[in-house]
């Protein structure tokens, strides 16, 4: 069960997941500030993949050689709590990183938001897909049931005018209730 949002579509969340869904600031800081707890990066997945064919059509890139990806999935988990509170699958187009910061990427536990303010990296971001979905395979790491509703978003980054990642975020419809 898969279903596609609208702006009009997130009447029935909380005033702060509205924030996170459309959000064009890094979310790290905003978790650092809702939950009052540091914000660390846990890795579950990470490769580099030179062969990219095809990308989902939510992407709206099209790429006809091949290009240097890293493909990451991690957790934004809280420092104190260990507790996952957001996962995210990024796809990165590296060689379009300054050196510096595609080491730090892949060398560091530091969310990519952190890395953008460490670089001073300008970054505009557009929001491709919002949407609910069952938690499934997610469900453990969240510490919630399999049928349970989490809530993502899919958004391109750009930095000087190009595509530099294409990141989703996914988090319980359960989590960030307004207090």
């Amino acid at each position: 069960m898969k279903n596609k949002m609208t702006l009009a579509g997130l009447s029935d969340l909380s005033r702060f997941q509205k924030i996170l869904l459309i959000t064009d600031g890094t979310v790290t800081k905003l978790l650092e500030y809702y939950l009052d707890e540091s914000i660390s990066v846990h890795k579950l997945h990470e490769e580099i993949r030179t062969d990219v064919s095809q990308f989902p059509e939510h992407y709206q890139i099209n790429i006809d050689s091949p290009v240097n990806t890293l493909h990451r999935e991690i957790f934004l988990q809280g420092e104190s709590t260990q507790r996952n509170w957001i996962y995210a699958e990024s796809t990165i187009f590296i060689d379009q990183l300054k050196t510096e910061f595609r080491q730090d990427l892949l060398r560091s536990n530091q969310p990519i938001g952190k890395l953008w303010i460490k670089y001073r990296l300008e970054t505009y971001k557009s929001i491709l897909l919002i949407q609910k979905e069952k938690a499934m395979a997610l469900a453990p790491y969240f510490n919630i049931k399999a049928d349970d509703i989490i809530i993502s978003r899919t958004y391109s980054v750009y930095s000087d005018s190009k595509v530099i990642m294409i990141i989703t975020e996914k988090f319980p419809r359960v989590f960030f209730q307004d207090k």
